[in-house]
């Protein structure tokens, strides 16, 4: 992570905006449609924090590459079973785990979708941009959009920027710039 980004990052967290949890473990995970977020659970110790229910998830570490042996992934596929080959899952098209899951997979575990580059920087990049692209529409579809942002309205609101930079449409420095002026 760049110096710019660990700012932006370290004041959102600061701001009360986006919680970090380094070193932990998820037992579980389930995606609640009614509230339209996920509900999880950490490995059982005592040290462990409570987990709120998450917007979003944002994994960035390194994890084996079979979905049969990730605890979390086992309990999605459980409730939302997909295909899989050699513990890869088979993804659809917007590298989403199904159609109903809002559930974006890349890196190693989008090695069906995105070759055998998907580990490295490469795939990273290449997997990034296509969630990216269709982050807006799972987000539309979700509801998690406003009714303003849905009808192509301009608006200006923090928010619509943030929408408008996770879905790389527009000018995605405009955005990130008046992000940053506001976190100063």
């Amino acid at each position: 992570m760049t110096p710019r980004y660990r700012k932006i990052l370290d004041t959102h967290v600061a701001h009360g905006k986006i919680e970090l949890q380094t070193y932990t473990q998820l037992q579980s995970v389930s995606w609640d449609e009614s509230s339209k977020t996920w509900a999880c659970e950490a490995a059982s110790t005592d040290s462990e924090p409570k987990l709120p229910s998450i917007d979003y998830m944002v994994f960035a570490t390194g994890i084996q590459s079979d979905i049969r042996t990730i605890p979390y992934l086992q309990n999605i596929q459980q409730e939302y079973p997909i295909k899989y080959v050699g513990g890869l899952p088979c993804l659809n098209e917007d590298m989403m785990w199904d159609d109903d899951v809002p559930l974006f997979v890349t890196g190693r575990l989008a090695g069906l979708r995105l070759g055998p580059g998907a580990p490295n920087l490469v795939g990273a990049r290449v997997g990034a941009e296509r969630i990216a692209w269709n982050v807006d529409d799972a987000l539309k579809k979700l509801g998690k959009l406003s009714s303003r942002t849905q009808d192509g309205s301009d608006d200006n609101s923090g928010d619509e920027k943030m929408a408008a930079y996770a879905a790389a449409r527009d000018n995605r420095f405009d955005s990130l710039f008046e992000l940053d002026d506001a976190a100063a």
